[in-house]
């Protein structure tokens, strides 16, 4: 992740502008899934059952739009924090899960995990702050798939606010909820009518092979053979260790440790989001305005409606001006490195702990193989007969 300096942001600006005065309009936009329309979230104020309260795991988001389209949809300057969408969208869905108090534990994480229950998977196919389109994939620990949907959703001129969003004075801004809120319902939505579909014997199925794949991952000599797969590929659990087993107690000792550990994965993505809004709302606001004065540009044009110089379009060119006054504000405001700075001290005590370097993404995967060698060190403990004393 790079720094930005004042500099390269005032060149970049100046670029910015001259492109934004001399480019051709935008093509139509191409025809989508249809939107999500309004979606109002399906919450619970008993919470859920116990049979219902599945552990819910939230992978960092893929993308797959072109540099084309990046362009079009923001300055060049924004490549980091387009890029850091990814990590920001999962927190805002987690968010709406846990708003509707119908689930168990739910996290973000940078890649699957063995000890949740749910794990969902999400491509960013389009985001432009007119649009946004996910590709979501839901599967639970037997192999079930819950959703591989598109979902899409349009935001409106009354999902952002009047005044344009800055860093330097916030005090005075009212944000509306996030303008894409109701894709996250409808996903919420989605997932909790799946679920109610389900009797009490394939939830149970659910949480115990959890529990044993989990436990396979930790040691798969020693617990590979609870687990199958049925005719469909599923997993199913063949049997279950005894309540009182100590290796399947070690098992546990060892989760705990794991899910104190994910607790402080989740925090990170948590504060990234905190530190990554203000700006991003900016970023967005600001493309949603711009592909909007594009579409009508380009509509215009189709019209025959050519004439820059009416008074739509010198409106249109201050827009512009403004919206490149407001980056170079806030830049400047940010010179000393946003997306770099975000949130460096949360994983501090796990370095500290633990030992682990680098990204959070390279410290999950040392934190498991860390695990399995503790595990096996200790199992040794487990299984070995007590020392006796020769009289």
């Amino acid at each position: 992740m790079c720094k930005f300096k004042a500099p390269e942001v005032a060149i970049a600006l100046a670029l910015l502008l001259l492109q934004a005065c001399a480019s051709s309009p935008a093509p139509e936009p191409e025809l989508g899934p249809a939107p999500v329309g309004t979606v109002a979230l399906s919450n619970s104020a008993s919470g859920p059952n116990a049979l219902q309260a599945f552990n819910i795991g939230i992978q960092v988001f893929d993308s797959i739009e072109t540099n084309e389209a990046l362009e079009r949809s923001g300055a060049a300057i924004f490549a980091e924090i387009r890029d850091t969408e990814t990590q920001y969208l999962p927190v805002a869905l987690r968010h709406t899960l846990l708003s509707s108090n119908q689930w168990g534990i739910v996290r973000v994480l940078p890649e699957a995990d063995p000890s949740m229950d749910l794990q969902i998977t999400a491509t960013v196919v389009r985001s432009n702050g007119v649009e946004l389109q996910l590709q979501v994939n839901v599967v639970d620990s037997v192999g079930n798939v819950w959703l591989d949907k598109l979902y899409a959703d349009i935001a409106r001129v009354a999902d952002y606010p009047d005044s344009a969003p800055s860093l330097l004075d916030r005090g005075g801004i009212t944000y509306n909820e996030d303008p894409f809120q109701d894709i996250y319902n409808a996903i919420a939505n989605d997932l909790i009518a799946y679920r109610n579909s389900l009797d009490g014997n394939q939830m149970r199925q659910i949480f115990n092979v959890t529990q044993m794949r989990y436990a396979s991952d930790l040691a798969p000599d020693a617990f590979q053979a609870y687990l199958s797969r049925d005719p469909q590929g599923l997993l199913t659990v063949s049997r279950l260790p005894a309540e009182n087993d100590p290796l399947l107690g070690h098992v546990e000792d060892i989760r705990a440790r794991h899910d104190v550990f994910i607790d402080t994965i989740d925090e990170y993505y948590e504060s990234l989001y905190q530190d990554l809004k203000p700006i991003y709302d900016i970023w967005r606001q600001y493309s949603f305005e711009q592909v909007n004065e594009e579409r009508n540009s380009a509509q215009r044009a189709r019209n025959g409606n050519t004439d820059r110089g009416s008074f739509e379009a010198i409106s249109q060119n201050y827009n512009r001006y403004k919206w490149a006054k407001i980056f170079e504000q806030e830049f400047v405001a940010l010179a000393s490195g946003f997306v770099s700075e975000t949130a460096p001290a949360v994983l501090e005590l796990s370095r500290n702990v633990n030992g682990l370097t680098g990204p959070v993404e390279e410290q999950y995967a040392q934190w498991r193989v860390l695990l399995r060698g503790l595990f096996e060190i200790e199992r040794e403990g487990v299984n070995s007969p007590p020392s006796t004393t020769a009289p």
